[in-house]
């Protein structure tokens, strides 16, 4: 097997020794909230490792969040019965480096799985793997922030133990907010993970994407529906998912945060039926 390219372990390496330089250098602009208001962008969701192909936030911020995880999947019953339900443990950390730029950390510390196939049941308890993301943000008026940005999935999985996963992800995302009180969240993705199993490798091309809308009746709350939607365009091309989500967001006092999110994929071929999110984050 050709040894799989190793140049992108220095653009992680970059990351982590650019955060010695400037870890907390806060920016104000556009449409940009502070990280613990009830109204500060798009929770990172979905069914991927740590927030690798979760469209990210527009903004800035110095924080660290925890979210806890649930997913569900009935794929049949009767005496042919399959289905798993999943549960994990997500810490991810942003940092500012400059006015502009900012990066992300992001570990799946603990993912556990059931699974039920007919009479036959296992589980399993895993951690990993990381990301890290680099972000520059463009500020375009006092209503519309922009960020393009790039992210790495690490291939540390304490799940995986003849093989692992990678991946690139590149996109950009983007915040309309109109008087604090309602605005847009949207973003585009291409992600493109690489397997690597018994030897060989596979590799996809999945672009993503995310739409929500926003309003926040008072300060310390924040409510938000949308959808979410991924494909894949290689080495086939078929809709993955397209997934509602409906989401509040409550700000909390000494720069704390707390959230829920639910969404249901109902088209492509991702078979998840439920997936629902507890967020916790504060600010320094």
């Amino acid at each position: 097997m050709r040894r799989a390219s190793r140049a992108w372990l220095a653009w992680p390496a970059y990351l982590v020794l650019a955060l010695g330089a400037q870890a907390f250098v806060p920016r104000t602009a556009g449409a940009c909230p502070q990280p613990w208001e009830a109204a500060a962008g798009p929770l990172p969701a979905g069914i991927g490792p740590a927030d690798f192909g979760a469209i990210p936030e527009a903004c800035p911020a110095a924080e660290v969040t925890l979210r806890l995880r649930g997913t569900l999947l009935v794929a049949s019953s009767g005496p042919d019965f399959y289905g798993n339900v999943g549960a994990g443990a997500m810490v991810r950390a942003r940092f500012s480096l400059s006015a502009r730029m900012w990066m992300s950390l992001a570990l799946d510390a603990a993912t556990f799985r059931y699974v039920a196939n007919a009479v036959v049941t296992s589980s399993g308890v895993a951690a990993g793997p990381p990301t890290v993301g680099l972000y520059r943000g463009l500020a375009l008026g006092s209503n519309l922030d922009l960020a393009v940005y790039g992210r790495a999935l690490l291939p540390f999985d304490g799940a995986r133990h003849d093989g692992f996963e990678t991946g690139l992800e590149v996109g950009t995302t983007a915040r309309i907010a109109y008087r604090a009180r309602i605005g847009v969240d949207a973003g585009l993705a291409l992600v493109a993970p690489l397997d690597v199993a018994g030897g060989q490798m596979h590799r996809y091309l999945r672009p993503a994407g995310l739409l929500e809308v926003w309003y926040a009746p008072r300060s310390w709350v924040a409510l938000v529906a949308g959808a979410g939607a991924r494909a894949e365009v290689a080495p086939d091309v078929s809709p993955t998912s397209v997934a509602p989500r409906i989401a509040a967001r409550f700000a909390m006092r000494h720069r704390a945060w707390l959230a829920v999110l639910a969404e249901v994929p109902v088209v492509g071929t991702d078979r998840t039926d439920l997936v629902a999110g507890l967020y916790a984050g504060w600010s320094p």
